[in-house]
C-alpha cells in the first residue's frame, strides 16, 4: 500500500494501492482508532497541506492567515485534537524533545513528519548532509524508545511538478538531488529495528507524480491528492485495528484474524481426515477397524479432498494475504468489450442437432440459457457495473429468470414424477446448501449473504408444499391453481407484512445465534416474490399443451406468429422502460410485476423454430452446468473481501494495471473454472453419498409420497410414456444436469439394499432412525445450532 499504486478513475477520485483495498475513514472512525487523542504533522508546507487533509477528516476547515506558523485545531465531539508544528527543517527544540520520548503520556497518537524542500532552496552543497542529520535522529528516535509515538511515517521528499515551479525553485529543486535523499532513507528503512511502528510512505510521490492540474505552483497539491494521502496514513495506522469480521472489505496493512476452532476442525477435517482414508480403505492397511469412519467409495474420498482443496483455495485466496486484492472500477468500454467475448464465446461453440427435435426448453438449452446468465452476471460483479442504473436493472431479469426456472423445473418435476420424499427434498437440498454451509464456516460469513442459495432454497420449500398438499388431486385443474394462490397470498404477507419476517428471524436468533437482517431478506423476497409463480404456471401450461396437443391445432401457425410478434414487442418495450428509469429504486418498484415479461419473450422466441431448439452453444452449456459453484465460488476466488474487490493472482500486485488487469482477468478466471468443474462434480458425488444412506423407513415413505394416490399415480405414469417429459423433469436451476443425475434415486436404493444385505438381519431400532434422512436433517440442523451458540 505505501510503495506504489495508481489512479483508478479521473478526475482522481480512487486510488489503487498496489494489492490491497483502503478504507475510508469517517470521522468517529478516526476518533476510535486513535483512542481520542492527537495528530501531529511536523515539518514544511507540504506536510501543513497534508495536514489539512487529514483534519477534514474529522471537522470542516478552512485555514487562513499567515502560512508559516503553527496551528492547532480541536474536534471536541470526538476527543481529537490535530497540530500541525511549523518546522521545515525538522530540527527545532521541541521537535527533537519529542524524538527522545521524553513525554511518553502525551505522545501523538500518529506522528507525520518530512522535510527537503528547504534544504534544497536555503542550503545549497550542503543539502544532503544536513537534512540527512535531521531524518537520521527520526530513524535514530524510533530504534531507541517505543514512547515517540503510537506510530510514525516520514515523508519521503516530494517530486514537484518542474514545469510549474517558479524560477526560484526550479534552479533550486532537480531530480538528482530529490532521488539521492529519497534512495538514503529507501535504502537504510530496511536496515532498521525500529521499537515504534515506523513507515516511509513512498506512495505518496507515485500519488502526486501521477496527476495532471492538480496544483496551481508545482509545490503544493491540490486536496484530491492530499486527501488520498491523508487517507493512506489512517489506513497505515489504523487498518489493523478495524473489526475483523464479514464483510473483510479493508485488506491494506492489516493482519487476518487467526482461523477459529470450527475452521481448523474443517481444514484437518478435509486435508488430513481425508486422505488418511485413502490408506484406510487399501486391502492390505493395517487400519482396517477404521473403515467404518469413513465412505466405502474411494470416489467419495476423492469428491471429499477435492472438494476441501477448492475449500481452501478460496480460504487461502480471500482470507490471506497470499494473493492481492484490487478495488473494482466500472468502465462502459470495458463492460462493453467483456459482453463482446461473451457472445463470441458462444458463436465459436454454436452446434446443432441435425435429427429430431430436442425439444421446448430441453436440458441443454436451459444449461444454455443458465450458463450466458451466469457469465453476464459475474462480468457484473467483476467491472462493479450494478452503480449503473441501465445495467442493474437487467441484470435482476436475470435473476429473475433463475427463479422462474426454479418454478418451472421444480414444478414439472413433482407434477409429472410426484415424487415428494424425503430421498429427493434432500438431494436438493444437500447439493444446493453444501458447499454454501460449509463456506458460511470456513470463510467465518454468513449464510444469506451468498444470497441466492437461501432465495432458491426458500422457494423450492414453497413449491414443495404447493405440490405436496393435497397432490392426489393434483390432475384437478381448479385444485392446483388454488393452491397457488393460496400460497402466493402467504408468501406475499410473509414477505410484505412487517413483523413476521423479523419474528422468524428472532427464533433463529435465538435457536442458532444467527444475526440475519430481516430489511434486506424482505428486499431480495420481495424483488422476485411472483416469478416463481409464473414458472410454475408456465410449466402447467407447457405440460396442458402437450397433452392436448394443440401445436397439431389449425390456428396453432397463426398464434405462434403472433406469440413472436408479442415478444419482439415485449422485449423492446422492456428495455425501453428499464432504461428509461431515472435511478435503480424508480425500477425496482415495477420489477416484480414486469420481469415475467422479457423472460416469457426470450423463451418464446428462443424455441421459435425447430432450427432454434436444436442449436446451442457449447461454452455456455459448460458454464450452466457448474452455475451454483460459479454464483458462489465467485465471493472468494475470482471476486475477493467477501465481493467488494477483485482477485489479483499475479505474483506482483502492481503489474495489475493496464494490459496487467486484462491477463489477471484471464488468468484467474481459467483458475476459477477450473476449480469450479471439480467442486461441482465433487459437491454432486457428495450429496449421493450423504443422501444414499436411507432407511428402509425412509424408502417406504418416500414410495408412498412418490405414488401416494389415484391422481398422482396417473401423472408419474404420463411421464412415463412421454419422453420430452424425461428431458425436462430433472431441470433444476442452479443444479449441474447431466445425463447421470436420472440415476441417482435408482443408485442410492441400490446401494442402501446393499448395505441391509449385507448386514443379513434387520438393524437395531436406534441404527434404523440414524439411517432416517429426516432424522439426519433434524440432528444436523441441532449440531448447527451448538456450533453456533460455540462460536
Amino acid at each position: 500500500m505505501l510503495n506504489d499504486g495508481w489512479w483508478l478513475e479521473q478526475p482522481y477520485t480512487k486510488w489503487q494501492p498496489s494489492g490491497c483495498m483502503p478504507h475510508s475513514y469517517t470521522a468517529q472512525e478516526v476518533s476510535n482508532c486513535l483512542n481520542h487523542s492527537r495528530v501531529l504533522y511536523v515539518g514544511d508546507s507540504i506536510m501543513r497541506e497534508q495536514f489539512y487533509s487529514m483534519t477534514r477528516h474529522v471537522r470542516p476547515l478552512e485555514p487562513k492567515g499567515s502560512l508559516h506558523i503553527d496551528r492547532k485545531y480541536e474536534a471536541p465531539e470526538y476527543g481529537m485534537t490535530f497540530e500541525f508544528w511549523w518546522d521545515p527543517f525538522i530540527n527545532s527544540t521541541r521537535t527533537q524533545t519529542m524524538l527522545n520520548g521524553s513525554d511518553p503520556d502525551n505522545r501523538p497518537s500518529l506522528l507525520v513528519i518530512g522535510a527537503g524542500i528547504w534544504y534544497m532552496r536555503h542550503l545549497n552543497d550542503r543539502y544532503f548532509d544536513e537534512w540527512r542529520k535531521a531524518v537520521d535522529r527520526v530513524m535514530d528516535a524510533v530504534e531507541k524508545s517505543p514512547f515517540v509515538a503510537d506510530a510514525v511515517m516520514l515523508s519521503p521528499v516530494e517530486i514537484p511538478q518542474f514545469n510549474l515551479l517558479n524560477a526560484v525553485r526550479k534552479s533550486k529543486f532537480n531530480m538528482e538531488k530529490i532521488n539521492r535523499m529519497n534512495n538514503y532513507i529507501r535504502d537504510k528503512e530496511p536496515t532498521l529495528s525500529p521499537k515504534t511502528s515506523f513507515v516511509i510512505p513512498f506512495a505518496w510521490n507515485a500519488i502526486c507524480s501521477s496527476t495532471v492540474n492538480q496544483t496551481h505552483d508545482g509545490l503544493h497539491y491540490l486536496p484530491p491528492v492530499t486527501t488520498v494521502q491523508a487517507s493512506l496514513a489512517l489506513n497505515y495506522r489504523c487498518n489493523d485495528l478495524l473489526p475483523k469480521s464479514f464483510p473483510m472489505a479493508d485488506t491494506c496493512c492489516m493482519n487476518y484474524p487467526t482461523p477459529a476452532w470450527y475452521q481448523n476442525m474443517l481444514f484437518v477435517y478435509f486435508l488430513i481426515w481425508i486422505p488418511i482414508g485413502f490408506y484406510v480403505l487399501a486391502p492390505d492397511s493395517y487400519l482396517q477397524f477404521m473403515r467404518r469412519l469413513y465412505p466405502t467409495e474411494a470416489d467419495t474420498l476423492s469428491a471429499l479432498f477435492v472438494f476441501g482443496l477448492g475449500v481452501l483455495y478460496m480460504y487461502l485466496s480471500d482470507r490471506t494475504q497470499l494473493f492481492g486484492k484490487a478495488l473494482k472500477s466500472f468502465d462502459r468500454e470495458t463492460f462493453g468489450i467483456l459482453m463482446g467475448i461473451t457472445l463470441l464465446g458462444g458463436i465459436v461453440s454454436l452446434r446443432r442437432k441435425k435429427e429430431g427435435d430436442q425439444g421446448f426448453l430441453s436440458r441443454a438449452q436451459t444449461d444454455e440459457w443458465k450458463g450466458w446468465m451466469q457469465i453476464i452476471i459475474l462480468f457484473y460483479h467483476f467491472t462493479g457495473a450494478s452503480q449503473t442504473p441501465g445495467i442493474y436493472n437487467a441484470m435482476r431479469v436475470l435473476v429473475a429468470a433463475y427463479l422462474f426456472q426454479t418454478g418451472y423445473g421444480h414444478f414439472f418435476f413433482f407434477y409429472k414424477k410426484a415424487d415428494f420424499g424425503m430421498m429427493r427434498v434432500m438431494n436438493v437440498l444437500v447439493r444446493l446448501n453444501l458447499l454454501t454451509v460449509v463456506l458460511e464456516y470456513v470463510m467465518d460469513t454468513d449464510y444469506i449473504s451468498y444470497y441466492f442459495t437461501p432465495l432458491v432454497t426458500f422457494w423450492f420449500g414453497v413449491i414443495w408444499i404447493v405440490m405436496y398438499v393435497g397432490h392426489a388431486h393434483n390432475t384437478k385443474a381448479w385444485f392446483l391453481l388454488a393452491k397457488m394462490a393460496v400460497m402466493g397470498v402467504l408468501t406475499g404477507v410473509f414477505i410484505h407484512v412487517p413483523g413476521i419476517l423479523e419474528g422468524v428471524f428472532s427464533g433463529l436468533e435465538f435457536l442458532f445465534n444467527i444475526h440475519w437482517d430481516a430489511v434486506e431478506w424482505r428486499f431480495r423476497l420481495a424483488l422476485d416474490a411472483w416469478i416463481v409463480y409464473i414458472g410454475m404456471l408456465f410449466a402447467y401450461a407447457t405440460i396442458l399443451f402437450n397433452k392436448h396437443e394443440l401445436s397439431e391445432h389449425l390456428a396453432w401457425p397463426v398464434i405462434k406468429y403472433l406469440s413472436m410478434v408479442a415478444s419482439v414487442l415485449g422485449l423492446g418495450w422492456y428495455f425501453w422502460f428499464e432504461l428509461s428509469c431515472p435511478t435503480k429504486a424508480a425500477y425496482t418498484v415495477w420489477h416484480p410485476y414486469i420481469s415475467w415479461i422479457p423472460i416469457l419473450s426470450f423463451v418464446c422466441l428462443r424455441n421459435a423454430s425447430r432450427f432454434l431448439r436444436n442449436t446451442t452453444a457449447g461454452f455456455y452449456e459448460f458454464v450452466g452446468k457448474c452455475s451454483l459453484e460459479t454464483f458462489i465460488g465467485q465471493f472468494h476466488m475470482w471476486l475477493a473481501a467477501d465481493t467488494k474487490g477483485l482477485l489479483v493472482i499475479l505474483v506482483e500486485p502492481s503489474w495489475a494495471r493496464g494490459l496487467g488487469w486484462w491477463f489477471n482477468l484471464a488468468v484467474s478466471s481459467c483458475l476459477f473454472m477450473l476449480v469450479c468443474y471439480h467442486l461441482s462434480k465433487a459437491t454432486g458425488t457428495i450429496t449421493k453419498w450423504i443422501c444414499a444412506a436411507a432407511s428402509d423407513s425412509s424408502k417406504d415413505t418416500s414410495s408412498v409420497h412418490r405414488h401416494g394416490g389415484g391422481g398422482s399415480g396417473a401423472v408419474h405414469g404420463s411421464a412415463a410414456t412421454t419422453g420430452e417429459a424425461e428431458v425436462r423433469e430433472d431441470n433444476v436451476p442452479l443444479l449441474p444436469t447431466t445425463a447421470e443425475e436420472g440415476k441417482e434415486d435408482e443408485e442410492a436404493d441400490e446401494w442402501t439394499e446393499e448395505m441391509m444385505g449385507q448386514q443379513h438381519q434387520k438393524p437395531v431400532w436406534w441404527r434404523r432412525m440414524l439411517m432416517d434422512l429426516r432424522v439426519r436433517a433434524v440432528l444436523f440442523l441441532v449440531s448447527l445450532g451448538i456450533i453456533n451458540n460455540l462460536c
